[in-house]
């Protein structure tokens, strides 16, 4: 019985609004801080640049200055220029050193600025002679309240254009978007509750006009196809008033088809079972004559040797050698019979257990080696008839708990299906029968034949039912589909069919050596 489903509630998500609102938001965003990133590090390159640039100017100008003064050793005249050079609140410190490396003139800012600083070397040269060195340190941290300046500057005013330009953005998607997307939302409620008088109208022609103008198509197919399944729900109301009692004349009827198709079914295999036990029969007809026709040609010779000792006793003329000679005659005679009519009592219990098997299905523990050897004993006759060789392989103590008549029946229905279809209008050939063990639980029956083959179209069909390839010569269609119910059903295994035209044909069953527990 199949449940109806109920659909699930979709999970509550953000409005197409929101979406696109935050969409839009985090992509102003995302640009404007990537601009912003951009400016601020370009800035702040500017920036280093730009106070090195005026660095090498005061320390080249510096030098420049106290050139003469170290070259005059004017003590005074340097400390009077370095005094004017700290003039600028940004220079920390100057050091003049003589190209010996003494010192020569210093000053350093008793307070000086918090923050960073660059100290920089400038050789101080005249007439290609250097006179000695200068270095200068001055601080950044009024270069840096200016670039902080300068940043804080230009970030405000992306801020204020990236608002500007998310409320612009923000409004022209409402009066664009969100709006007539409203108005398709309020449509489609429309069209689900099956209100398809209300036409939809296409106010713009863009993609949003478009969509309108589908779903104005769409209004007017659903409104063409309710009518038309009203129709066809009158007509098929009108049709089917009396459908209940035709299913149930139809039912009544399929049922006792099923039940004659059912004993047909019955019928048939027992008639499969039948004839394979009729070709048992023949084949021990065919193998008792040859002993007892042995045993009566004994008899018969025996018979004659006592009719001439009695004649020679009645005349009185019987000699010890005549006596002697008639009783080696007669116990040769009589283990002649022995042999003959032992060899024939064994024929007849074959026969008799594989006929009991056969026909009673029943369950027992035998070996299907034994059970192997029986059947094929059995259908010598007509395998030698046929001008076909069995070439048998299999190993004692294969013990079943099963059904030995289905898997005789098995057996001799692929060996008779190899002579019949496979050696058709051939001068004979060689079936080969193989019996081992596949592990512990389970055995392998291979019947191979070097015959005619069959084509894939052929092979697929074998197990059809009413499939046969000589229909109106004799041929059911029944045998392989039994082969395969029995191998299936009753013995629990599998099978399979592989084969080449031209080149033979190999049917090869697996069965647990104890079948599943059934009735039969």
């Amino acid at each position: 019985m199949n449940a109806t489903q109920t659909p699930r509630k979709p999970r509550p998500a953000l409005s197409l609004r929101a979406v696109i609102g935050l969409t839009v938001v985090l992509g102003i965003v995302l640009s404007s801080l990537l601009v912003y990133m951009e400016t601020a590090t370009r800035l702040r390159d500017e920036h280093t640049n730009e106070i090195r640039i005026e660095m090498q100017q005061l320390a080249r100008l510096c030098a420049l200055a106290l050139r003469e003064p170290l070259w005059n050793y004017s003590l005074e005249e340097a400390n009077s220029l370095i005094e004017a050079a700290m003039i600028n609140p940004d220079v920390l410190s100057i050091n003049v050193l003589e190209a010996n490396r003494n010192p020569f003139a210093a000053r350093e800012r008793i307070d000086p600025i918090p923050g960073e600083s660059i100290t920089m070397t400038q050789a101080i040269v005249r007439q290609d002679a250097v006179l000695g060195e200068l270095t200068i340190r001055i601080s950044t941290a009024g270069y840096h309240i200016k670039l902080a300046t300068i940043t804080e500057r230009y970030a405000r005013s992306c801020v204020l254009i990236s608002l500007g330009a998310l409320l612009f953005i923000l409004v022209v998607m409402h009066w664009r978007l969100v709006q007539p997307l409203q108005r398709l939302v309020a449509a489609s409620q429309q069209l689900i509750h099956g209100r398809l008088e209300s036409p939809i109208e296409a106010i713009r022609q863009d993609e949003i006009g478009s969509l309108a103008q589908s779903m104005e198509e769409t209004r007017i197919a659903l409104r063409k196809l309710f009518g038309e399944i009203e129709q066809r729900n009158a007509e098929l109301k009108d049709a089917n008033e009396n459908l209940e009692q035709r299913v149930a004349e139809r039912t009544q009827s399929l049922t006792e088809a099923l039940a004659t198709l059912s004993r047909a079914q019955v019928d048939i295999i027992q008639i499969e079972k039948l004839a394979s036990l009729g070709r048992v029969v023949a084949g021990v007809a065919h193998e008792l004559n040859t002993p007892l026709g042995n045993a009566l040609t004994v008899a018969t010779t025996m018979a004659d040797v006592q009719d001439g000792v009695r004649k020679e006793d009645a005349t009185g003329k019987l000699r010890h050698s005549t006596l002697l000679n008639a009783l080696e005659r007669t116990q040769t005679g009589f283990d002649i019979l022995i042999r003959n009519l032992d060899r024939a009592a064994n024929i007849v219990q074959n026969f008799k257990q594989v006929a009991v098997d056969q026909t009673n299905d029943q369950r027992r523990t035998f070996d299907a080696a034994h059970v192997v050897q029986e059947v094929l004993t059995l259908l010598s006759p007509g395998l030698r008839k046929a001008n076909c060789k069995v070439d048998v392989h299999t190993i004692e103590g294969l013990s079943c708990d099963s059904f030995p008549g289905p898997f005789g029946q098995v057996l001799s229905n692929l060996v008779m299906n190899a002579v019949i279809h496979g050696f058709e209008d051939l001068p004979g050939g060689v079936v080969s029968v193989h019996l081992n063990r596949v592990d512990a639980d389970h055995l392998r029956l291979t019947v191979h034949d070097d015959g005619r083959g069959m084509s894939e179209d052929v092979r697929k069909k074998i197990f059809d039912p009413f499939f046969t390839t000589k229909m109106g010569r004799g041929g059911t269609g029944l045998g392989m589909n039994i082969v395969q119910g029995i191998v299936v059903r009753i013995l629990g295994g599998s099978i399979t069919v592989d084969s080449v035209p031209d080149k033979g044909c190999t049917v090869t069953i697996v069965f647990p050596t104890c079948a599943p527990h059934m009735n039969v």
